[in-house]
């Protein structure tokens, strides 16, 4: 009897065993799964602020190309602007260039 109490002590010790590696190997294994999850994590959080950072790069030029497109237009109509006076000083009030001389039909 003494015997089969010991065995089983000794199956129970055995499995006791056992049962903590596995313990310790599934710990390891959601370790390293955690590790690796926040790893992956941390490269695409890093992607993502380089991405971000990139957009607002191109939305800073992007403000600052239609800042000078409207400068341009402006130009553009003070250009058509001062050609209209221009012509109309020229043919409605007879206006000249001061280094241009008038000649006018008889």
């Amino acid at each position: 009897m003494k015997k089969r109490i010991e065995k089983s002590d000794r199956l129970n010790d055995f499995i006791s065993s056992i049962k903590r590696i596995l313990l310790c190997l599934m710990l390891t294994l959601f370790s390293v799964l955690i590790y690796k999850s926040y790893t992956l994590f941390n490269k695409k959080n890093n992607e993502y602020a380089n991405k971000m950072d990139l957009v607002r790069e191109l939305e800073a030029q992007i403000d600052a190309e239609n800042s000078k497109a409207k400068k341009l237009d402006r130009q553009n109509d003070n250009v058509t602007t001062n050609d209209e006076i221009e012509a109309i000083a020229r043919q409605e009030l007879g206006l000249i260039k001061r280094d241009e001389i008038l000649i006018r039909p008889k």
